[in-house]
């Protein structure tokens, strides 16, 4: 009878412990940066949909607003780092920018080469059930009533997010849809500092950090304040583990596969 207890509570602990690992394990989140931005052109259909088929839990992509109004993923205010070809985004009607194809970088596979700038309105229909489109906004505010249309007409399925540097408009964008969670970007300790009140005020989710400031004193004044923490763009695997230990609970990587396998 004793020997029987035993093998029940030691089954017990194992099965607590499993559960406890796969729990902590679910929380920590690999985010494809610009989708899988290694392997295809950033900010592309193509490059998002393959952050999704390689098992990243989220894929990030950054908008901006064209000169009639169409909301469009592109990092940069001008196309000619990523396609050779020297527009202002704002000043550019959609008709133009999507003639333009975006050029292959040394680490991308030759099969995505010629991928188009593409419309937020094309990702958004592709999100998978389980997983969750993080939108950067990098504009100001003005963006906001075309975003806020675009995705009431074609979010579909899945979850999204919204991230900014610019504190008016994350705030913005959170009153504007409070059931989605919205980070604030911050690169440097001071600006931590400087918004922190401001993000508990405006009912924030939490902060996205570069990786370089994140210290367990920071997150101790984040988890304190009840928000969550974000980071990027870590691509290596060690600097991960630090980033998980730390209590970070999503990495945005340019290898999402490769970076999970490895971590």
């Amino acid at each position: 009878m004793k020997n029987i207890f035993l093998i029940l509570f030691g089954t017990l602990i194992n099965f607590t412990a499993f559960s406890q690992h796969s729990e902590s394990q679910s929380t920590f989140k690999f985010v494809g940066h610009r989708g899988a931005s290694y392997l295809a052109p950033e900010n592309t259909k193509a490059s998002i949909e393959l952050a999704w088929e390689v098992g990243a839990d989220a894929a990030e992509c950054d908008v901006m607003l064209t000169s009639d109004h169409k909301v469009v993923l592109c990092h940069d205010k001008n196309t000619k780092n990523l396609t050779g070809e020297n527009f202002n985004v704002s000043e550019t009607s959609w008709a133009r920018l999507s003639k333009l194809t975006i050029k292959l970088k040394e680490s991308n596979l030759p099969e995505y080469e010629n991928q188009p700038i593409p419309l937020l309105e094309e990702v958004l229909t592709t999100i998978p059930e389980d997983r969750m489109l993080v939108i950067e906004i990098k504009t100001g505010p003005e963006i906001l009533p075309y975003l806020h249309k675009t995705i009431d007409v074609h979010w579909t399925s899945g979850k999204i997010s919204f991230i900014a540097f610019d504190f008016e408009t994350i705030a913005a964008a959170k009153a504007l849809y409070p059931e989605v969670p919205c980070y604030y970007l911050s690169s440097s300790e001071k600006d931590f500092n400087k918004h922190l009140e401001g993000v508990v005020d405006h009912e924030l989710d939490g902060m996205d950090l570069w990786h370089a400031i994140i210290t367990p004193s920071l997150i101790k004044k984040c988890k304190s304040a009840g928000l969550d923490v974000w980071c990027w763009t870590v691509n290596d695997p060690q600097v991960a583990r630090e980033m998980k230990k730390m209590g970070v609970t999503a990495v945005t990587t340019d290898r999402p596969a490769w970076l999970k396998e490895n971590l």
